[in-house]
C-alpha cells in the first residue's frame, strides 16, 4: 500500500545526461538505483522547454494551450509593474484532487517562476516556492512529513541547482575531469549566464570546443551533487519508517541545449535536448527493472500518481504504470514573443511545426489564448521532419524525403489541435501582477534585464 507519493522534479536534467539513459559519465547513481528497482522511462517528454508551462502541464495534466499558462513575466513600459499569465481557479491540479481525497499536500520549490502568483498552489496546505537550495529545501520537506503521519501524503520538491550558473562542488567537477578553479565560468553569475545566452542567440558570441566542454562539466558536476541529495531523502524515510510505503518518482521540467543548435539554456525551441527528460519510479510492490522504450507524455504524471495512490484517474491523461501503446503521440508546445513551436512525436517520427508573425507588430504576450493570437495574426508556417532513431541530434529535415510520414504526423497534430480547441472552454484570461521581490530574484537567475 502506498501512503505517500514523493515527486522530485530536478529543473533543467535533461535524459541524455542521464546515466541510466546511457550517459558516459556517471552522473545519476541513486535515481538509476532507483530505476533498478522500479521503472525507466527512456522516452519521457514534457510539454514545454522551460519551467512554468511544463510545471503547470505536469500538475494538471493539460497541455499548455488548455492551461493557458504560456509566458513569463511581462514589464511594463516604464518598468514600474510587471505582469504574467497563471492557471485559471476553474482548472483542477492534481493538490486539489489529492486533497479533496484526504491527502495532505505540500509543496517546497526552489525556482521563483512558480510563486504564489502561478495559480499552482492551490490544494496544497503548504506551498513554498522560495524554499531554498536543497539542504534548506529538504529540511523543509522533512519537518513536514514529521508533523502529521496520520494522513496520507503527497510532496512534491522542486531543485534549482542544475540550473544555470552551475555551482557544484570541486569534487564533482572533478569527477568528470574538470578543474572548478581553473573552470573559465567559475565566477559567472546566473545574470551573466543570461547575457551570454542572450547573445549566442543573437550571433554575438560563440562557445570553442573547450568553452563547452568547461560548461558541460559544471553542468555535470551540478547533476552529480543533487543526485546525492535523493539519498538524504531516501535516508530520512528511513528514519520515519515509512520507506516501504512511499513512492518516489524523479523527473525533470525541461531539459538544457549545449549548442546543439547553435545556443546554450532552455525555453527557445522544442528540440530534444530541451524536451527529452528522465523518468523514474520506485514504488512499492511493484516489480523492478522495467525499462520501457515508447515515447510517454509528463502530461500524464497526475494520472499516473493517481492510479499509484489508488484514487480515481479524475484528471486528463492516462496513467503510465500500465503498459503503453506503442503509437501514442506526444506533443509540446512553445510560445515565445511572435513564435509558437508545435510537436509530436510517434514512435521514431517527430514533426517540428513554427508558426511566426509576418510582422512583429504589437506584443505576442498579450491576454489572449494561443488560438486568438493564430487567427488574429498573420504567420508564416515552417515545418521540419526528423526519424529520431536515425538522427537523434535533429540536423537533417526529412519533410520531402519521408512524404508518407510527415503527412501522418501532420494529421495527428491537425486532430490534436482540433481536440484542443473543443477542451479548452474553461480557460480565461487571467493575468496577475507581480511583486518587486519576485522581479529581483527573476532578474538575479538572469530571466530579465
Amino acid at each position: 500500500m502506498v501512503r505517500y507519493i514523493v515527486l522530485v522534479v530536478i529543473d533543467c536534467l535533461r535524459a541524455d545526461h542521464a546515466s541510466h539513459n546511457g550517459y558516459h559519465l556517471p552522473t545519476t547513481p541513486t535515481i538509476d538505483s532507483l530505476g533498478e528497482s522500479g521503472i525507466i522511462w527512456e522516452q519521457a517528454h514534457s510539454a514545454s522547454s522551460w519551467t512554468k508551462p511544463s510545471v503547470t502541464s505536469m500538475l494538471t495534466g493539460l497541455y499548455p494551450n488548455q492551461h493557458g499558462v504560456f509566458h513569463g513575466v511581462k514589464r511594463s513600459k516604464k518598468r514600474d509593474t510587471a505582469t504574467t499569465d497563471r492557471l485559471a481557479d476553474s482548472i483542477p491540479t492534481l493538490a486539489s484532487v489529492f486533497s479533496s481525497a484526504g491527502w495532505r499536500c505540500g509543496a517546497f520549490i526552489n525556482n521563483a517562476q512558480l510563486g504564489e502568483f502561478s495559480g499552482l498552489g492551490r490544494g496544497f496546505e503548504t506551498y513554498v516556492p522560495n524554499a531554498g537550495k536543497a539542504d534548506r529545501l529538504i529540511g523543509m520537506f522533512s519537518d513536514w512529513m514529521h508533523a502529521d503521519q496520520n494522513q496520507p501524503g503527497f510532496a512534491y520538491l522542486h531543485f534549482l541547482e542544475s540550473h544555470w550558473p552551475y555551482k557544484p562542488r570541486r569534487r564533482h567537477v572533478a569527477m568528470f575531469g574538470g578543474n572548478r578553479d581553473q573552470n573559465c565560468f567559475r565566477d559567472h553569475s546566473a545574470r551573466d549566464f543570461g547575457k551570454l545566452r542572450r547573445s549566442i542567440s543573437r550571433g554575438d558570441a560563440e562557445l570553442s570546443a573547450n568553452e563547452l566542454t568547461q560548461l558541460c562539466q559544471l553542468y555535470d558536476g551540478s547533476v552529480r551533487r543533487l543526485d546525492g541529495k535523493i539519498k538524504i531523502i531516501q535516508k530520512m524515510l528511513d528514519d520515519l519508517g515509512v520507506r516501504e510505503e512511499t513512492a518516489i518518482l524523479v523527473t525533470a521540467d525541461h531539459g538544457e541545449e549545449f549548442m546543439e543548435h547553435d545556443r546554450i539554456g532552455h525555453g527557445h525551441s522544442l528540440y530534444d535536448e530541451l524536451t527529452h527528460v528522465p523518468l523514474v519510479a520506485q514504488i512499492p510492490s511493484l516489480e523492478g527493472g522495467d525499462r520501457r522504450r515508447d515515447p510517454v507524455s509528463l502530461t500524464d504524471l497526475p494520472c499516473t500518481l493517481l492510479d499509484i495512490a489508488g484514487l480515481p484517474q479524475s484528471l486528463p491523461g492516462r496513467s503510465l504504470v500500465a503498459q503503453c501503446a506503442t503509437d501514442t503521440p506526444v506533443f509540446s508546445e512553445l510560445w515565445i514573443r511572435h513564435r509558437y513551436i508545435q510537436t509530436v512525436r510517434v514512435a521514431q517520427w517527430k514533426l517540428h511545426r513554427e508558426r511566426k508573425a509576418e510582422q512583429r507588430s504589437g506584443n505576442a504576450m498579450e491576454s489572449i489564448p494561443i488560438q486568438e493570437w493564430l487567427t488574429s495574426t498573420p504567420v508564416l508556417e515552417t515545418e521540419t521532419l526528423f526519424d529520431i532513431e536515425a538522427d537523434p541530434h535533429e540536423t537533417k529535415n526529412c519533410i520531402n524525403e519521408a512524404k508518407r510520414q510527415g503527412d501522418s504526423l501532420r494529421d495527428v497534430l491537425n486532430r490534436w489541435w482540433e481536440k484542443c480547441g473543443t477542451l479548452n472552454a474553461s480557460q480565461t484570461d487571467s493575468q496577475t501582477e507581480i511583486d518587486n521581490e519576485v522581479v529581483l530574484r527573476l532578474r538575479s537567475l538572469g530571466y530579465l534585464d
